[in-house]
């Protein structure tokens, strides 16, 4: 096994170590198939504005999730067979949701407003905004 195959099965480890930083997230796409998942969540509320280099109040959502963990389910396959999440533009249309808690236990759902696949190392990071249904 090459370096970067070892640094692609270390990533899906660690991101999926429920004694480490994994945590429970949920994905549901459009269509209401839900898969429930472990990997990095984030939740921060500020910002270095890159213009100026100043911090702005900014609330920042993401996850990240092994692509392969999303593969596996019987979630939305896109053009590559892959169920990677994407941004719904539509607001007429069903958005792709990620659903989890924060560590004092408040859950919150969000729609995806951004994917970043990263199929070197096979993880994609999910930006993403509250959702009210």
């Amino acid at each position: 096994m090459g370096l970067r195959d070892q640094a692609a099965a270390d990533l899906v480890t660690i991101l999926e170590d429920t004694t480490g930083f994994g945590w429970p997230i949920t994905v549901t796409d459009p269509s209401g198939t839900t898969a429930a998942l472990t990997g990095f969540s984030a939740d921060i509320g500020r910002l270095i504005d890159a213009q100026t280099g100043v911090p702005v109040a900014a609330r920042v959502i993401s996850v990240a999730l092994p692509i392969a963990s999303l593969t596996a389910t019987s979630l939305t396959k896109n053009a590559d067979g892959l169920a990677i999440p994407a941004a719904i533009p539509d607001a007429t249309s069903k958005p792709w949701l990620v659903a989890f808690a924060d560590t004092a236990g408040k859950s919150y759902t969000a729609k995806v407003a951004e994917a970043h696949p990263d199929r070197t190392l096979g993880i994609v990071t999910l930006l993403l905004d509250l959702y009210h249904s």
